[in-house]
């Protein structure tokens, strides 16, 4: 938790909180992963310290495959050391891959996961790159497959007070963006209260 925490103060604009998820968020992020019948393919990107990582591990089968994309250096290191090295111990090596760059950079086969699941902190981003990641995201799902991320409940009415026009503007965009992919990918939204703080999960399928 210390560890979190200063790696949070340092980089706040791209790890967004200052607690990790609970285990009723990191459940419910990765109840595409968990519902899903084996073969599949999985995405996580911004794992951050692995909670919803440590979901993922624990249904995958044998045939699995399980791609990390993290931007921390800090948190790879964290999260190879402390959950996926003891993993591989006990499942087989090379069916988890651990990538320490930017969504937008990393080579991934297009439309080829059954889900996405991320933990970026989309308020904290500005309109473009918000758009950017999100169709990359979707554009790497196979045909029914499923993106699930979350915000933080009633996350942008109180960065509205606070933050200038410009700000207020991005965060409307945001808002806006997110109404039309709930809408085109057929959205639903659930809210999870044991979590510091309380956070809404949102599942997008792709046509």
């Amino acid at each position: 938790m210390i560890q979190f925490l200063s790696i949070a103060f340092r980089n706040m604009k791209t790890v967004g909180t200052i607690c990790p998820s609970s285990p009723m968020l990191a459940r419910s992020l990765a109840a595409a992963a968990i519902e899903s019948t084996s073969p599949k393919r999985i995405l996580e990107v911004g794992p951050g310290t692995g909670p919803v990582t440590k979901e993922i591990l624990k249904c995958l089968g044998p045939d699995d495959v399980l791609d990390i994309v993290e931007l921390s250096s800090e948190f790879c290191q964290d999260l190879d050391a402390k959950i996926l090295t003891p993993w591989r111990t006990r499942g087989k090596p090379g069916q988890v891959t651990l990538h320490n760059a930017a969504i937008q950079d990393v080579e991934l086969e297009m439309g080829s996961y059954d889900c996405v699941i991320c933990g970026l902190p989309f308020n904290n981003f500005e309109i473009d790159l918000v758009e950017t990641i999100m169709r990359r995201l979707l554009d790497l799902l196979r045909p029914g497959g499923e993106l699930s991320y979350f915000c933080y409940f009633g996350a942008k009415t109180m960065k509205s007070t606070v933050l200038d026009g410009p700000g207020r503007d991005n965060l409307r965009a945001i808002a806006r963006l997110e109404r039309e992919l709930h809408l085109a990918h057929s959205g639903s939204r659930h809210v999870v209260l044991a979590n510091i703080p309380p956070a809404e999960v949102r599942r997008l399928q792709k046509p």
